[in-house]
């Protein structure tokens, strides 16, 4: 057995020829240009996850807050019931919303 063969059998076992392949795949690469672009899109990608996860963050707040808002007015009210219950006072019945006015009848009204 020669030394070519020899090489090539223990390139062979030991996975060589997959790393060889790896590493004509990195040179040819590297030469054409590809490295730099995939490295920028990874980096685009990143940057791209992280702003996503602080819009996601910052859409959690808002409406954390509008939460927070919506039941601070509801306990409001709930309080402003009590007191109108306890004085005698009871709510109106809502409006029939067949009978409000339509749009254009408003402006007529505001027009008067």
């Amino acid at each position: 057995m020669d030394v070519t063969q020899t090489v090539a059998s223990y390139l062979g076992t030991a996975g060589g020829a997959a790393v060889l392949v790896a590493l004509i795949s990195g040179i040819f690469k590297q030469l054409s240009g590809a490295s730099g672009r995939e490295r920028a899109k990874n980096t685009s990608l990143e940057e791209q996850r992280r702003n996503a996860v602080v819009e996601r963050d910052e859409a959690n707040d808002r409406a954390d807050d509008e939460f927070n808002k919506r039941r601070i007015r509801e306990q409001a009210l709930a309080r402003a019931n009590l007191l109108l219950t306890q004085n005698g006072i009871t709510p109106e019945a809502w409006p029939d919303l067949e009978q409000t006015l339509t749009a254009e009848q408003l402006k007529e009204l505001r027009k008067q």
